[in-house]
């Protein structure tokens, strides 16, 4: 009886120890969850934060300039402002200029500068802005003329299909933490009229925002798409103006849009 007694003494005891590391297990389950939750959502955060913070996610995509004449080099210098609505967090505002070069009237090389204001809510007390700087190379694929003028009615109309490859740069976006992306596009543009020109525009891109600093999480890979539209040879031959709207396809991003005067020196 002895021996039974100690058997079923030692049950209870188990059996209470058990519960109570259950009662401690559930009271720490709720503290646990949301810490994994809070971990993914900073992470998603700051990938968002990276393709946001350089020129590829700042800035309005313009159309694809058509090819030119090869005896000649074209230069043009561009100013852009960009801002993102429907963000989570405050609207990022964003201001930059940039010069391009048209080789023998084809590919285009070009670099951009520029300033953007700091997500706050992210940076804490490190508020204000960042200067950002981007380089992109744009590569005519294919141009029609004859046949998509006889399909609008406007034999003055003119397509160009091409590729680019894109790379931005954006230092101290938060505390020890820069912002660098890569991205490749294929831009589409349809131009109509013949005085002032009417372009139309739709680019669709994958871009990777990098880890390039200590901190931050690894490399990903997002979709991109920009469209709009356009008036070219507003009261000079070289003198263009884009309204362009932008969306990154991850959630928070919200919309980009922007506005672009470029002004290309012709010989």
């Amino acid at each position: 009886m002895a021996g039974a007694a100690l058997t079923l003494s030692t049950f209870f005891r188990a059996a209470r120890t058990r519960r109570v590391w259950l009662l401690l297990a559930a009271l720490a389950l709720p503290f646990r969850v949301p810490s994994a939750a809070a971990a993914q959502t900073v992470e998603e955060l700051l990938h968002i934060l990276r393709l946001e913070a350089t020129p590829i996610g700042a800035l309005p995509q313009i159309a694809m300039p058509m090819p030119a004449s090869r005896n000649h080099n074209y230069w043009g210098i561009r100013l852009q402002a960009g801002e993102r609505r429907g963000r989570t967090g405050p609207d990022l505002r964003a201001l930059a200029g940039g010069i391009d070069l048209q080789y023998r009237g084809g590919s285009i090389f070009g670099i951009t500068g520029g300033y953007q204001s700091r997500d706050c809510e992210l940076a804490g007390e490190d508020c204000g802005g960042h200067t950002f700087f981007g380089a992109r190379g744009r590569f005519n694929v294919i141009s029609g003329g004859p046949t998509i003028g006889a399909v609008l009615g406007d034999y003055s109309a003119t397509s160009t299909l091409g590729t680019e490859i894109g790379f931005g740069y954006a230092p101290d976006v938060m505390p020890e933490l820069d912002a660098c992306t890569f991205d490749i596009g294929v831009p589409l543009s349809l131009a109509m009229l013949q005085t002032v020109r009417l372009v139309s525009y739709v680019t669709p891109s994958i871009v990777w925002d990098v880890r390039c600093s200590d901190d931050g999480p690894p490399t990903r890979a997002s979709f991109l798409a920009a469209i709009g539209v356009g008036v070219q040879q507003i009261g000079a031959r070289g003198l263009d103006v884009y309204l362009g709207l932008q969306k990154i396809f991850r959630s928070g991003t919200g919309y980009q849009f922007g506005l672009s005067v470029t002004y290309v020196r012709l010989p």
